[in-house]
């Protein structure tokens, strides 16, 4: 299932069906695809929403409110479609090649409208991205950008002196964001880091740790080529998120802070990737669907997980001397949310653990409390933590109430 909208329209595609969707809800189909393999790709237009599904090309009408196949001779499939300058734009699967509609019309495709990407490099094109009023187009180690110039013979141009060499890993992590383009990369010497675009050169976003997550997937011989991301932007904060096969949780970058974090699900008491692949803004809200075929809504009050738990994890870095020296721990006290209780429930609670070894085992869960509603005086705090040359803390909270950390204060004994 894959979502795509304009704002105050919403389209989803389940199987191979193409629906409408109200504010309230209901679907109203509006179409079928013939083929589809994998994730398919949509833009809106003025006038049209366009679907690819790597072989094939739909247009349904916004205004006639009809669904048809583009059969045009020059249409030779596309994996992604941008929506660039009125212009939709196509890649020819596993080619150098792109090529463009008639303006504000992707049933019309004119056999001279096509052109190559190739100034540099001989990669082929696997994706592409617009931001401004630049489209960049992605090669396996290689990127360019074109620009609408106005050609009377073709309206695009490639910039020459912007090419970039870093290409693209996966064809759905290349998403607009921050005035800027993020997507998973790789080069002529490696792959599996994360990249925003500042000007015209790539700058890495990724860290070590995510780039360590990234590559043990591939050397474990998942197919990174199909991971997808998505991007948002709620509470002032602006998000990549980014969903990589062989992985047991999501990656996010917020783009404000410059920082990532996971996101998950337990299951069993197993991490899982969070549930949401595909993300639309529309009538108001932030909605994404997965694998089950249901459309959620983010809401940052809300605390649970669809009606499942809503787990809430922190990990401390490493607590330790430069010496190593052993290190007494008298007490952890939280300074986190309290006071909001669980209607029905006395109070609501607080999980910790600690690990003296990096993570690699750790102490049974210590329970201490939230408080109950209205108990504004709640102190989270755990005694008698025994003491270690290296400390790891962990805190969860997987009761139905809001939990935010603002600071922790660790009694220590030297």
């Amino acid at each position: 299932m894959i979502a795509n909208t304009s704002g105050t329209s919403l389209f989803v595609v389940v199987n191979d069906n193409v629906y409408s969707v109200s504010p309230n809800g209901t679907r109203s189909s509006i179409g079928t695809l013939t083929t589809r393999r994998g994730t398919v790709s949509m833009r809106i237009g003025l006038n049209q929403l366009v679907i690819v599904d790597g072989r094939n090309g739909y247009v349904y009408d916004l205004g006639t409110r009809t669904f048809n196949r583009i059969d045009s001779d020059a249409f030779l499939g596309s994996v992604t479609v941008e929506y660039f300058s009125g212009y939709y734009v196509f890649i020819q699967p596993n080619t150098q090649t792109f090529y463009i509609s008639a303006l504000e019309d992707a049933l019309t495709i004119e056999p001279l409208d096509f052109a190559t990407a190739n100034n540099a490099s001989p990669d082929r094109l696997v994706g592409q991205a617009v931001t401004g009023k630049v489209l960049v187009l992605f090669g396996e180690v290689s990127a360019e950008i074109w620009q609408d110039a106005g050609n009377p013979e073709f309206t695009l141009q490639a910039n020459t002196g912007a090419k970039m060499e870093v290409g693209l890993l996966a064809a759905f992590t290349a998403k607009e964001l921050d005035n800027s383009i993020f997507w998973l990369g790789r080069d002529q010497r490696g792959a599996g880091m994360v990249y925003k675009m500042e000007g015209f050169r790539p700058s890495r976003v990724s860290t070590m740790a995510v780039e360590e997550q990234i590559q043990r997937a591939i050397s474990e011989g998942n197919d990174v080529s199909l991971s997808v991301a998505y991007a948002y932007q709620q509470g002032g904060h602006s998000f990549y998120v980014l969903q990589v096969p062989g992985l047991n949780t999501t990656w996010v970058y917020d783009a404000s802070s410059q920082q990532w974090h996971e996101r998950a699900e337990l299951v069993l008491g197993e991490y899982r990737q969070h549930r949401g692949r595909y993300h639309a803004y529309c009538f108001g809200k932030h909605l994404i669907t997965g694998d089950d075929e249901i459309i959620y809504e983010y809401d940052v009050d809300a605390n649970t997980n669809a009606g499942d738990v809503l787990v809430r994890d922190r990990v401390s870095p490493h607590f330790a001397t430069p010496q190593l020296s052993r290190i007494g721990f008298g007490a952890f006290e939280l300074d986190c949310t309290v006071g909001k209780g669980i209607n029905g429930q006395a109070e609501a609670r607080v999980l910790l653990r600690y690990s003296n070894d990096g993570g690699d085992s750790w102490s049974d869960w210590r329970t201490s409390t939230l408080g109950a509603i209205g108990e504004r005086k709640a102190r989270a705090r755990f005694l008698r933590c025994g003491s270690a040359r290296d400390r790891v803390w962990q805190v969860r909270c997987t009761d139905a109430v809001p939990f935010s950390i603002i600071n922790a204060a660790i009694e220590v004994q030297a």
